[in-house]
């Protein structure tokens, strides 16, 4: 009996088998929308009126709320202006539709290959479990309505398997791929001289710079705000890979917003907090899934 195409066959299949399990790396799926569909449903009205999206974590049954007295020590930051100058002008407001309500989120331009990746929370494109938002928008350097750079619209909204199929704020990571912009015709991060550096892994026990665009009150998401803080504590109620939590009194609409590392890497990013925790933020370690999901987002 010729074992060779028995060979080959096996072969062939573990090739299949692997390249399958690349591909359900991340999550991803084209919005179906065009630039222009996208720009004429986001009037000024509509942007003004798009509510915070928060997903504010709840403690597991049976278990305390959490310590009522504990603060965790910040320094609240407001970002140099001009927001239009490297690297402030990579943070931006995130604008979508789920269901029939429009909301806003908070979000950053990477560097990549595709000069074109946004980087926010995993509720920010998708619904956790469910399906992915539409009317994705992204708009770097916001200030008090003025869209400097222009809009970016999505062309593909990406998030990890653990957010899209069960909604595991251990990994609240989401990303899309950007259209050029509306008014220069640019890729997002040649029009904005750059894009932030992207880390997966490296210490957690570190200090953070935290950024985004609060809109609950008492901040109206008008104007980039940010926190300085020291590692705080691990989510007491997550399994591994335990969410990080620091200091900090941004709101929703901050949701996606950057954490940076002392090299301005963003190292996480805003996802929920507990009611329990006064002025906590907790946002998800970057591991496998943030590497797996990045190379999805900048793919050709």
């Amino acid at each position: 009996m010729n074992r060779l195409p028995a060979l080959l066959v096996l072969l062939v299949l573990a090739m299949l088998a692997t390249a399958s399990a690349a591909g359900a790396a991340a999550v991803g799926k084209a919005t179906g929308q065009s630039r222009a569909a996208i720009v004429h449903y986001w009037t000024d009205a509509r942007m003004k009126n798009a509510i915070p999206a928060e997903r504010a974590g709840k403690p597991q049954a049976g278990k305390p709320g959490g310590p009522k007295r504990v603060t965790y020590p910040y320094t609240a930051l407001t970002p140099p202006t001009p927001y239009t100058s490297s690297p402030t002008n990579t943070n931006g407001k995130v604008y979508f539709t789920e269901g029939n309500t429009n909301y806003v989120c908070s979000g950053t331009a990477l560097a990549s290959a595709n000069s074109s990746v946004v980087w926010t929370a995993g509720h920010c494109v998708n619904a956790g479990p469910g399906a992915f938002h539409t009317n994705w928008m992204f708009v770097p350097a916001y200030l008090n309505g003025t869209t400097p750079y222009g809009k970016f619209t999505a062309t593909n909204l990406y998030s990890t398997p653990g957010w899209v199929g069960a909604g595991d704020f251990r990994y609240d990571l989401g990303a899309a791929a950007v259209n050029t912009s509306t008014t220069s015709g640019l890729k997002l991060t040649t029009a904005l001289s750059g894009g932030r550096q992207l880390r997966t892994g490296g210490p957690v026990l570190a200090n953070y710079t935290l950024y985004g665009y609060p809109a609950a009150s008492p901040f109206n998401g008008q104007t980039l705000r940010g926190c300085s803080s020291p590692f705080g504590l691990f989510d007491p109620y997550s399994a591994e890979p335990k969410p990080i939590g620091v200091g900090c009194d941004m709101t929703g609409g901050s949701s996606g917003g950057a954490w940076l590392n002392g090299a301005g890497e963003v190292v996480s990013v805003n996802s929920f907090g507990y009611s329990t925790y006064r002025n906590v933020m907790f946002g998800p370690q970057q591991g496998s899934a943030a590497a797996d999901l990045y190379a999805a987002a900048q793919a050709p």
